[in-house]
């Protein structure tokens, strides 16, 4: 969790992360990343959310 807790201090900072950075960092995959972003966004906002992926647009 060493790199989780560097990203967050980073991101703290005002660094951005993008998206291919993080997954690279933190060894998980870009799917993995989503669910990930859904389940947070979910708890944020008390309500069940979810992130439509547009196909071709990842590549």
């Amino acid at each position: 969790m060493a790199e989780g807790a560097k990203i967050a201090e980073e991101r703290a900072q005002g660094k951005m992360i993008s998206i291919d950075e993080l997954c690279a960092r933190l060894g998980i995959t870009l799917e993995t990343a989503l669910a990930l972003a859904t389940e947070e966004a979910s708890r944020i906002h008390g309500r069940p959310m979810r992130i439509e992926v547009i196909p071709g647009c990842l590549q």
